[in-house]
């Protein structure tokens, strides 16, 4: 790839001569192509997680199946993804530039124990189609004690739709108040991560649709492309989506998220920053929590990437740093009072 700080043990064309080589590369990240010919991408995912657990990086599209199998490949252990129609072939060191980053990202996460990475990182990866596929809330009134919370706001990126997916379901099916969820993801893919949580989950989730009211018990998933922000009207809050500003450098941008939860219902929030590269949310959790809000952030060791849970603790903006695993079932105890 032209950087020292990578080396390249071998490429496969098939998912099939990839397993073959497998032990002898021992690579410490796998480029994956889900549209490879032979076996297929998801099921040599599926036998790299079973024969040697390997950070995989996948390389998709949005278009045709290619974007909910995906999703399926995330759910399934891969860490991250690049939509390959993002780039093209005339700008193809922007591309190696953004899998060189995510790489090396995904071979020593930011601050997970251990032993210091190696010097260099070897990769392996299956080509696959890579080179012909470029191209130019209302709030429901419940019996029991009322809780001060109006809504949950989760904010993720790499390593995030598993983390998500998790947290949904420690919340449960009988949820008192509306989840508003950023995740960090290229446009055509927010639609079907949407789909498959809400196939796989007992809360309606769904991609969500500006001005529509905020609805106990639904999770809403800012599209891809347009920042969601929660506005208040009277007695109900309402979603509110725009196109990217100027001064956020991800769109949807969790900062915003956070920061119009502040403006529209402040210390009524509780928000959790999850797995992440970079900073987006921390400095938006940080304004929730001086409001008073019930700040979480995921911890350490459970991170993929302790990217932006670092930056949220080193402003000391999370009232509380917890596991993966006790994140739901501590905002569940908060909503319901």
């Amino acid at each position: 790839m032209g950087d020292p700080r990578l080396e390249v043990v071998g490429t496969a064309s098939s998912g099939e001569e990839l397993l073959d080589h497998l032990e002898d590369w021992r690579p410490d990240v796998i480029t994956l192509d889900i549209a490879m010919p032979g076996m297929g991408g998801l099921a040599t995912l599926d036998q790299i997680q079973s024969r040697r657990p390997t950070p995989v990086l996948v390389l998709s599209t949005h278009t045709g199946r290619e974007a909910p199998l995906t999703i399926e490949a995330l759910h399934r252990g891969a860490l991250d993804f690049i939509n390959k129609q993002s780039y093209s072939l005339v700008d193809f060191q922007s591309l190696g530039a953004v899998l060189i980053d995510k790489i090396l990202h995904l071979s020593r996460p930011e601050g997970l124990p251990g032993p210091d990475p190696p010097s260099v990182v070897k990769s392996a990866g299956s080509v696959g189609t890579l080179d012909t596929v470029f191209g130019g809330g209302e709030m429901s009134r419940t019996s029991g004690p009322k809780s001060r919370f109006r809504a949950i706001l989760i904010g993720a990126s790499t390593g995030g739709p598993v983390a998500i997916q998790q947290v949904l379901e420690d919340l449960g099916a009988d949820l008192p108040v509306p989840v508003v969820i950023v995740q960090h993801m290229p446009k055509g893919f927010t639609g079907h991560f949407a789909e498959r949580l809400n196939a796989n989950l007992p809360l309606t989730v769904r991609e969500a649709i500006d001005g529509e009211p905020l609805l106990a018990g639904t999770v809403y998933v800012a599209p891809a492309g347009l920042n969601l922000e929660i506005a208040a009207d009277k007695d109900r809050l309402e979603i509110r989506l725009s196109e990217r500003s100027s001064d956020t450098p991800h769109c949807p941008s969790i900062d915003l998220l956070f920061s119009s939860a502040a403006d529209a219902i402040g210390s009524e929030t509780v928000a959790a920053l999850l797995t992440g590269m970079g900073r987006d949310g921390a400095q938006g959790l940080s304004r929730l929590s001086d409001l008073g809000a019930h700040t979480l952030a995921q911890d350490e060791v459970t991170s993929v990437v302790y990217g932006m849970p670092r930056a949220a603790n080193d402003l000391q903006a999370a009232r509380e740093v917890l596991p993966l695993g006790e994140i739901g079932p501590r905002a569940l105890r908060l909503v319901k009072g």
